[in-house]
């Protein structure tokens, strides 16, 4: 399921005439200044809950430009704005995605935005989707003999003799750590 939104939301990115690059990273990894402009970024993490067998997923993106000049911020993010629209709208008319988007999605645009002082739109869209698993195949993947594997807490102590000397193989290091000056 969660591979099935990144690659949606990558597709729609590579087809997309106008985005050069796709990022599904953490957003304070924006501005890194590697990213080819403009861009779709993808925000990490992905956050859902269930109810009823019915997922719903909530997903951050931004579509991102580099403004020459402070003149151009308002048309670059009328710009991203559309592209997500467009984005959005593309995603809800193909029947071959097996996610819906809810209508009560939002954006929030961007000036200024980290190192390399972006500009765009940011949008928090809800997807939804039925629970794909298939019940009937539940007890495969479980093993009621199954054993959890244990450790050790410490290992364990070995001791080396080579005639009057002893010596403790893997035991903790003895430190004599002042705490005062006497």
């Amino acid at each position: 399921m969660i591979n099935t939104i990144i690659e949606m939301f990558r597709h729609q990115a590579r087809e997309h005439k106008t985005i050069r690059s796709f990022y599904y990273n953490r957003s304070y990894e924006i501005g890194s200044g590697n990213e080819a402009h403009p861009l779709f970024w993808l925000e990490d993490p992905l956050t859902g809950r269930n109810n009823a067998n019915t997922f719903t997923n909530t997903v951050n993106f931004s579509i991102l430009f580099i403004p020459k000049e402070d003149a151009e911020v308002a048309n670059l993010q009328n710009m991203a704005f559309s592209i997500g629209l467009n984005i959005l709208e593309r995603i809800k008319h193909d029947d071959t995605i097996p996610v819906s988007i809810l209508p009560s999605w939002s954006y929030l645009t961007l000036r200024n935005y980290y190192d390399n002082n972006a500009c765009g739109c940011r949008f928090t869209v809800e997807l939804v989707q039925r629970n794909m698993q298939n019940l009937c195949l539940i007890e495969e993947q479980f093993d009621s003999e199954n054993e959890l594997a244990t450790s050790k807490p410490l290992n364990h102590f070995e001791l080396k003799t080579s005639g009057t000397c002893e010596t403790f193989v893997n035991k903790l290091p003895v430190f004599d750590l002042k705490t005062s000056k006497r």
